[in-house]
């Protein structure tokens, strides 16, 4: 959701460096997953492969998440919001990117705000990236968990990863998107018969070598060939009021983003891969 540039929870962590990731072939292969954790998300279970647990936050531990992410002061893109620290707020029910009206600087540009984090150390190239979040309940808000490339490996490419772009009532749009050195956007629009603000969702992607499998409550909705991410990337999450979101009503206070958890997942058998790295 990069129209600019811009873990684990206390309970489970499991990091294990000095493995890299290649693709082999996604998850048509017939082959059952195995797991180095007990819990393996239903699209790895159907998939080939060991498994492991690289990156798990449920957002409960204020000092964890100071640790593991960044809180993002933005003002730049195709929106009518800046994002600030101040309405990123961690609560035993999860992470809540809140919204609000802009008192400050650019109000009359963008008289909305929003939220926006990022990891802070952790980065990783291919895998499974899932989260569980439940939109704001206003329209013109897009809720976004994605990835981008980073400047201290991406070389001349830079790309970026729209897990999900969620939008009310039920729109979710998925994106592989190439910036440089020309770009590329490969993307689905899907809208499940369900209204996304009333309760949490998953929204995964499978990144390897070669594919990009886009997930929604664990059906797979998009699938594309991946032919430029291939470096390691960042995890964000943000919202914003936005033209491209659909026509807001002039007034969200209150309203907020939910991220319950967020999980990533690597396979121990991919090699060759460019190194990943986590706090």
């Amino acid at each position: 959701m990069m129209r600019n540039r811009a873990q684990f929870s206390r309970r489970t962590f499991l990091g294990l460096a000095g493995f890299g990731i290649a693709s082999a072939g996604l998850l048509a292969r017939p082959a059952l997953a195995q797991a180095l954790c007990s819990d393996l998300p239903a699209p790895l279970q159907r998939a080939s492969g060991t498994w492991q647990l690289s990156f798990h936050d449920d957002f409960t531990d204020n000092g964890g998440f100071d640790r593991r992410w960044m809180k993002v002061n933005d003002s730049g893109g195709e929106t009518k919001s800046v994002r600030v620290p101040g309405n990123v707020a961690i609560s035993g029910a999860g992470l809540s990117l809140k919204l609000g009206r802009n008192t400050g600087k650019l109000s009359d540009k963008r008289p909305f705000t929003g939220g926006y984090i990022r990891t802070r150390d952790f980065r990783q190239c291919y895998g499974y990236f899932e989260c569980e979040m439940k939109i704001a309940n206003e329209p013109g808000v897009n809720n976004a968990f994605w990835l981008t490339s980073v400047q201290e490996s991406e070389g001349s490419t830079r790309f970026e990863l729209d897990v999900a772009e969620a939008k009310y009532p039920n729109l979710v749009q998925v994106t592989a998107r190439r910036w440089l050195p020309d770009r590329q956007v490969l993307s689905k629009t899907y809208r499940p018969r369900l209204k996304l603000a009333d309760a949490f969702h998953r929204y995964g992607m499978f990144w390897s070598k070669d594919r990009f499998q886009f997930f929604f409550d664990d059906r797979k909705i998009y699938e594309v060939t991946n032919a430029f991410a291939h470096t390691p990337a960042q995890l964000l999450f943000s919202n914003a009021v936005a033209s491209f979101a659909g026509k807001d009503d002039g007034d969200v206070d209150g309203a907020a983003t939910s991220v319950r958890s967020i999980r990533v997942f690597q396979n121990r058998e991919w090699q060759d891969v460019p190194l990943w790295r986590c706090s």
